[in-house]
């Protein structure tokens, strides 16, 4: 089975899953459905994350955790107003310019209801309307609901979650769409890696971990691998590219279609070096097998600088796809860079022996 076998297939079925931070009950079942057939054990913890453990042919080899992220950024419903409009408010980082006109599912009790973010026409819009971007506080659903009782009545309450409800689409030269590529690409990755995995074991005991709330601080990673004897982690994830029109090479030197990032460390308001041991040897192993791979550091934060807090320290490093259009509605990545970060991965766990160590002195 090759790396690609099967992969983007995986995507867009994970992708269809509707689970905004704190909301991940659909995904935890869908990871869980996905990844049981090729694992020992799976289970879920009380705070949601999800835990698949395949067991290695050597118990003295290293512990490897892999570990992507259940959530997606989203919206909840913060008020009905009289007319039946719905006002709403982020879960996590939606960029705000690109929610206007966009067409949303609010996901109630009873099912998913379609509406659309409305906006002032265009015939009364004065010119200093026309070039500002409104603030979340001053945008509405409309659902078609002409008063609030009906609204309610259709199951939009206060504090329902909310998604895009985009298609995914495929562009040219192997380049897709999609909302949520952060991190259903991630998910994806390591339920293939586990489906490799399956046919012949290697001596590494991995486990395939989902973790829950990452879009909103991290939270799920704090408690991911607290219980776990791990040697070292891996979080699987996605990252903000350039290369486009807009974007200033010095800001985001990272591009699509050139391979899967290695980050040395993340940039927030200042650079978090990850595990470089862990570092080196994904990078050892793609620079080995002549695996296309970028190097560098990202932007943004993933569950791996979490990770490196949990008890006495557990050495971790990040592995992602870059994507254009970051924490909007139609995140663009390559497929040929979602197999070769599986690829990646999938040979630097086959290789690791008994020997291996994440020591630093």
């Amino acid at each position: 089975m090759s790396e690609k076998d099967g992969l983007l297939e995986l995507f867009y079925r994970l992708v269809e899953v509707q689970a905004p931070s704190g909301f991940e009950e659909p995904m935890m079942k869908a990871f869980i459905n996905e990844i049981k057939p090729f694992v020992d054990e799976v289970h879920g913890t009380p705070r949601g994350n999800v835990i698949a453990t395949q067991n290695g042919s050597d118990s003295k080899a290293p512990k490897v955790a892999l570990v992507a992220h259940l959530d997606q950024i989203g919206f909840i419903v913060f008020n009905v107003d009289a007319l039946g409009f719905i006002r709403f408010r982020k879960i996590g980082g939606s960029v705000t310019r690109a929610i206007q006109g966009q067409h949303l599912q609010i996901l109630t009790e009873e099912g998913p209801v379609v509406g659309v973010v409305g906006l002032k026409p265009g015939h009364i819009t004065t010119p200093a309307e026309a070039n500002t971007i409104p603030q979340i506080e001053e945008m509405y659903i409309d659902i078609g609901a002409l008063s609030r009782d009906e609204a309610e009545a259709m199951g939009v309450r206060n504090g329902v979650p909310i998604t895009y409800a985009t298609s995914t689409v495929n562009l040219a030269n192997g380049l897709v769409a999609s909302p949520s590529v952060d991190d259903r690409a991630g998910c994806a990755a390591i339920i293939h890696i586990a489906k490799t995995f399956s046919k012949r074991r290697p001596k590494a005991t991995v486990y395939y971990i989902g973790s829950v709330e990452e879009e909103i601080g991290l939270r799920g990673a704090a408690t991911c691998i607290y219980d776990l004897d791990v040697d070292m982690a891996v979080a699987v994830d996605t990252f903000p590219a350039g290369y486009q029109p807009d974007v200033n090479m010095r800001d985001l030197y990272y591009e699509v279609g050139k391979g899967a990032g290695l980050h040395v460390g993340e940039q927030g308001d200042r650079v978090r070096i990850q595990s470089q041991q862990v570092h080196r040897w994904l990078r050892k192993t793609a620079e080995a097998h002549n695996i296309p791979h970028q190097v560098g550091i990202m932007r943004g934060g993933t569950d791996s600088m979490e990770m490196m807090q949990t008890r006495s320290g557990v050495p971790a490093a990040t592995i992602g796809i870059p994507r254009r259009y970051s924490h909007s509605p139609v995140e663009v990545f390559a497929d040929s860079d979602l197999e070769n970060l599986v690829k990646i991965v999938t040979i630097a766990i086959k290789e690791l022996s008994p020997g291996f160590t994440t020591k630093r002195v």
